[in-house]
């Protein structure tokens, strides 16, 4: 492909010459601008043409340089010989003005491709997070699960001196009593009460009725934290049993957990026992 258009060129340059020596109309250095311009152009279409898909731009460029063409003969060859030499310039000016329309086109199809892929890009981040959310937080309550707890288990245990376990007492009851939409219910609202005492970051469900927490609260009054956590579930008749065990980087996290849920049980049967009647 290329051979041929170099040997088109020198033929064309052969010709020029010719007619310059046979004293044709028309002044030799014009002509030798104007075919450098032709084979500017038409080099560029024949190496574009296959990597273009919009047929307007083709046409377009192919009629402006059919005009540089019919430019290029006009200096050589009478208009009544050949009358199609008149339309240079029109020729010229339609095929500008369909390159300049094509290229509109493409750049308005392109900006719609772009904003296209921009709004996809927008909905995959947020289909990412959202999944990531959903890998890393309780459904129903919206704090962190146990993937997650264990995730972040050791960073927690640096920043907080206390593990903290918590469980509900007579849920089962009132979830029979007043049915499954009610037991979510105060799921949910313990799971907001534990957020708003230790931060929302630090609470996770890891079981049916049981939660985690890292603070550094006050562990000798836990009457008061069960209090604050059933301020708006203590209608339904379920308590809260608290355990807690100093934090350590250095026992594994499911140790750890252990621990906190041996206090737990103990804190559980310490109550009741004193729930008990006494037999004199």
């Amino acid at each position: 492909m290329i051979q041929k258009l170099l040997y088109g060129v020198i033929g064309l340059f052969v010709f020029t010459f010719y007619l310059w020596m046979r004293e044709q109309p028309g002044d030799l250095l014009d002509s030798l601008e104007e075919l450098f311009w032709f084979t500017i152009a038409s080099t560029m279409i024949v190496y574009s043409a296959p990597h273009l898909k919009n047929n307007i731009l083709i046409w377009a460029w192919s009629i402006y340089c059919l005009g540089l063409l019919l430019d290029l003969l006009d200096d050589f060859i009478a208009v009544d010989i050949f009358p199609v030499i008149a339309l240079d310039t029109s020729l010229k000016q339609i095929g500008f003005l369909l390159i300049c329309y094509a290229l509109y086109t493409m750049i308005v199809r392109q900006r719609d491709t772009i904003s296209q892929l921009n709004n996809e890009i927008v909905q995959r981040r947020r289909l990412e997070e959202k999944l990531k959310f959903d890998a890393t937080h309780d459904e129903l309550t919206q704090i962190g699960n146990r993937r997650a707890c264990f995730t972040q288990f050791k960073t927690l245990c640096e920043q907080h001196t206390t593990l903290f376990y918590f469980d509900l007492d007579d849920f089962k009851c009132a979830n029979d009593k007043f049915g499954h939409s009610c037991g979510d219910l105060i799921l949910k609202k313990v799971a907001h009460s534990l957020s708003t005492q230790f931060g929302e970051e630090r609470c996770f469900r890891i079981g049916g009725d049981e939660f985690v927490a890292f603070g550094s609260f006050d562990t000798d009054n836990d009457e008061q934290l069960r209090r604050k956590l059933l301020e708006e579930v203590f209608e339904y008749g379920v308590g809260i049993s608290i355990g807690f065990t100093a934090t350590d980087t250095e026992i594994a996290p499911d140790k750890l957990l252990h621990l906190a849920d041996a206090a737990m049980y103990s804190n559980k049967r310490l109550k009741s026992v004193r729930s008990k009647p006494r037999v004199s």
